[in-house]
């Protein structure tokens, strides 16, 4: 009777386990990728729909396709679950893994059945995971331009997991390369450098060294005592220590190194080390050589283009080879050693400077504002205008929506503006700078006066009237006597002395009566009688 309820109740159960199951899904993050010897770290969450599960009675299987293959199994939790596996760098190569999870939910801690699943790819490397990053102005660069102006700092920054890992090393380097001429070695990934020529392209490139080999043990002399008989005479006990002696070795003429004063260094996880110290290149490829044979590893630098570098401020050549550097493409396999290469391309260029800015920034109303700006710096330079009504408190983080390129820093600025005062902001920029110039422009209303051509021209013309009037009396008094008719009297007779002086028309007049009333005329031996002093007037 048992066995029959049984079968009849567990199709029942399997058909609302189904249902159940249905509604669960498993998704799988991980901070891959990670370099050989590291631990990477795997999180599982179940969802119910879109939304994190809230069930706690739920078991995770985890494994991976590595060999040796690991795997975990959890006790009864809720739905997030996180896995931490290491693989070590003489056991796993490179390349890329497979890990699987599978969930189940349980009734009762012996009855489960599976929810989800699922399964995500991974990636081990064989060099450090990261990045190079450059600083300026406390500014990381995001773009591949820097400016000449300003002192550029050089910084790995890895991976946090890759970190974890190397962070126990014995000693970890890194040496810095310029276009292929080596500058040096520090211990904490960072190297400070100016670059003062606008227009060049350079290519950088770093290689970290983590050398996991332990240091040689500590030798310690046991005590020595010696008794002499009848007298007794008690040696101290003499403990010498022998301390390993570091030995610092100057390269030859063709060789530098950087000496870096020695002083704590706080990494980015916080660990301190010792700074850098004055190491040849040289010494230590001879001592890379030495401890891969020792381990009966084959150890090739393969050669690309020459290594340079600067003595006395010239280029030599510098007869060691690096892995991965300037084209070596072998890199040491000592399972001791861990390797990680960076390279980054840049190009210098000039700041935008010297902004001047020239016209007539008080201006009537009505008047149109004319400026134009001039400025210095690289190529690819972009402008913009932004207008704020009265004064405006520059803060340098202004920008614009749409920028105008430029062939040359040289250009005009036309606008009709109205009100009282306006605060013209010219925000110019390339690559490596921004500048923001401010320009106040203030408006002035002009009183309307008669114009001076009003009051010069009449008096003027006035003032030549006069002088013309004047000139002419003077000059008529003056030439006067030269207009006076003189009368020629041909009476060269008789002088009559009642003569009256008659005019033209009084003389016409009497002639007519005379004409007509004149008597016989006398003899030619009469003296003819005329009345004395009559004469001729003036024809006038």
């Amino acid at each position: 009777m048992l066995t029959r309820t049984i079968i009849f109740i567990l199709p029942l159960i399997t058909s609302d386990i189904s249902v159940l199951a249905n509604n669960y899904n498993v998704r799988i993050s991980t901070d891959d990728p990670i370099v050989k010897g590291g631990t990477i770290h795997f999180v599982a969450t179940v969802y119910e729909g879109n939304d994190v599960s809230d069930n706690t009675n739920l078991k995770f299987y985890w494994d991976d396709n590595a060999i040796p293959q690991h795997s975990r199994q959890t006790d009864m939790k809720n739905a997030t679950d996180l896995w931490a596996v290491t693989y070590e760098a003489d056991k796993y190569a490179m390349g890329t893994y497979i890990v699987n999870v599978v969930v189940k939910n349980c009734l009762i801690e012996i009855v489960c059945y599976e929810v989800a699943s699922a399964r995500s790819y991974f990636d081990i490397t064989e060099t450090l995971n990261g990045k190079m990053l450059l600083v300026q102005k406390n500014k990381t660069i995001d773009k591949d331009f820097i400016s000449n102006t300003s002192t550029v700092t050089h910084e790995i920054e890895l991976k946090e997991t890759d970190w974890d890992y190397i962070k126990n090393a014995t000693t970890v380097l890194t040496y810095w390369f310029i276009d292929c001429t080596y500058y040096g070695i520090t211990t904490d990934m960072k190297f400070l450098f100016n670059y003062t020529s606008p227009g060049e392209e350079h290519s950088l490139e770093a290689l970290v060294m983590a050398d996991f080999t332990p240091p040689p043990p500590t030798t310690t002399v046991p005590p020595s005592t010696t008794t002499t008989k009848p007298t007794t005479t008690t040696t101290k006990p003499t403990t010498t220590t022998s301390k390993p002696t570091t030995t610092t070795s100057k390269p030859t003429s063709t060789t530098t190194s950087t000496t870096v004063k020695p002083s704590p260094v706080t990494t980015k996880a916080g660990v301190s080390t010792a700074a850098s110290t004055s190491i040849a290149p040289s010494v230590i490829a001879k001592a890379l050589r030495k401890r891969s044979v020792n381990a009966n590893v084959d150890v090739n630098f393969v050669n690309g283009p020459k290594i340079m570098t600067v003595v006395n401020g010239s280029k030599v050549p510098y007869n060691v080879s690096f892995p991965y550097v300037c084209n070596g493409t072998q890199v040491a396999t000592d399972s001791k050693k861990t390797y990680g290469y960076f390279f980054r391309k840049i190009e210098v260029k000039a700041p935008v400077a010297k902004v001047n800015v020239t016209g007539n920034n008080w201006i009537q109303h009505g008047d149109l504002l004319k400026l134009r700006v001039q400025c210095r710096g690289s190529r690819n330079i972009e402008y913009c205008v932004e207008y704020k009504t009265g004064t405006y408190n520059v803060t340098g983080n202004e920008t614009c929506y749409q920028y105008i390129p430029l062939d040359a820093c040289d250009f005009q600025i036309n606008r009709y503006l109205s009100g009282s005062k306006y605060t013209i902001l010219i925000i110019i920029r390339n690559e490596v700078s921004k500048v923001v110039q401010p320009v106040a422009v203030t408006f002035y209303e002009v009183t309307t006066q008669p114009q001076l051509s009003v009051i010069v021209v009449p008096v003027a013309f006035s003032l030549v009237a006069v002088v013309l009037i004047v000139f002419g009396i003077a000059y008529y008094i003056q030439n006067r006597s030269r207009f006076v008719i003189e009368v020629a009297d041909f009476n060269f007779g008789q002088q009559y002395s009642d003569l009256e002086y008659k005019t033209f028309r009084e003389r016409l007049r009497d002639s007519i009566v005379n004409a007509f009333t004149r008597g016989p005329s006398p003899s030619s031996s009469e003296v003819p009688v005329w009345p004395p002093g009559r004469k001729y007037g003036s024809m006038t």
